[in-house]
């Protein structure tokens, strides 16, 4: 990877869920998370994938932990050996992992100026701010105004998921039994989203999943229509877990429907998130920026 002249390091953790020429196209980063199974612990994206954990649930639960203390030390300190002189991490939500905190700590023997991001989202939500802080900083944009607008986007940066079932976050004590047997029982579709502490909440549900794509467009587009937004420019956002023909229809879909879309950005779900989600997912989101 080429150094920018304002030497300016962009790192996310694995639950961005950016692919490896994603990542190389925008020059970022990635810190992987730790999954322990059965047999051993393993690097999120590294040396595990979301299919190998779809394969795993049939017979095991996985266990998610933050990078570990090493780990986030080495990042630190290849970067520096890289000729970097500032780092900005965009993490996911602490409402739903300690890992920010952890990069937090480590920054502060780094000895380089880094700027830490509790992104508020999970997934392609705080994969698409890492790719326009990238963005940004190509542009020119000094390290302090990056900073300041990557603050903004936590606040405007909104994904919508559905999963083909509550088994997995049951299993993984996210939700309670009793409401994945009724969701389980009925045939409910949640839409997932996160609430404004970064902590994961319900915005919709369907029943069934042919009305899954529909609702993800309607969410979508009741957020580009609300008087708030109307006239500011935007990214969107696709992703999947294991069905990428769904994620191929919403694809067009959801082109035809918002056509004044700066960039549309595709992702599948890797390895962390996938434990706790399982197989089946899919999901939509929308950010804005400022003009």
């Amino acid at each position: 990877m080429e150094i920018t002249q304002n030497k300016i390091a962009i790192v996310t953790d694995s639950c961005a869920d950016l692919s490896k020429e994603q990542r190389e196209q925008y020059n970022i980063h990635m810190l992987p998370l730790m999954v322990r199974c059965e047999d051993g612990e393993y690097r999120d994206s590294v040396d595990i994938t979301a299919d190998d954990i779809y394969e795993r649930l049939k017979t095991e639960i996985p266990k998610t932990s933050t990078p570990s203390g090493e780990t986030i030390e080495g990042m630190f300190e290849e970067l520096k050996q890289m000729g970097y002189e500032k780092v900005i991490v965009i993490m996911i939500s602490g409402g739903i992992s300690g890992s920010v905190n952890h990069v937090r700590l480590a920054a502060e023997d780094s000895g380089m100026d880094v700027y830490v991001v509790n992104s508020l989202n999970g997934s392609i939500g705080h994969g698409v701010m890492a790719i326009q802080a990238s963005i940004w900083r190509e542009e020119g944009m000094e390290f302090e105004e990056i900073c300041k607008k990557v603050d903004g986007l936590c606040k405007t940066t909104f994904v919508f998921f559905c999963i083909d079932t509550l088994e997995y976050l049951q299993k993984g004590g996210r939700i309670g039994k009793t409401t994945a047997l009724v969701g389980t029982a009925l045939n409910i579709k949640p839409i997932l989203t996160f609430d404004e502490e970064g902590i994961i909440c319900t915005a919709a549900k369907v029943r069934g999943r042919k009305l899954v794509e529909k609702k993800l467009l309607s969410l979508v587009g009741d957020l580009i229509h609300a008087p708030e937004h109307v006239g500011k420019r935007y990214n969107l956002m696709i992703a999947d877990g294991g069905v990428r023909e769904e994620r191929d229809s919403l694809e067009i879909k959801i082109k035809e429907a918002f056509p004044e879309h700066v960039r549309l950005i595709p992702a599948t779900v890797q390895g962390a998130l996938g434990i706790y989600l399982g197989p089946g997912m899919v999901g939509a989101g929308v950010q804005f920026l400022e003009d």
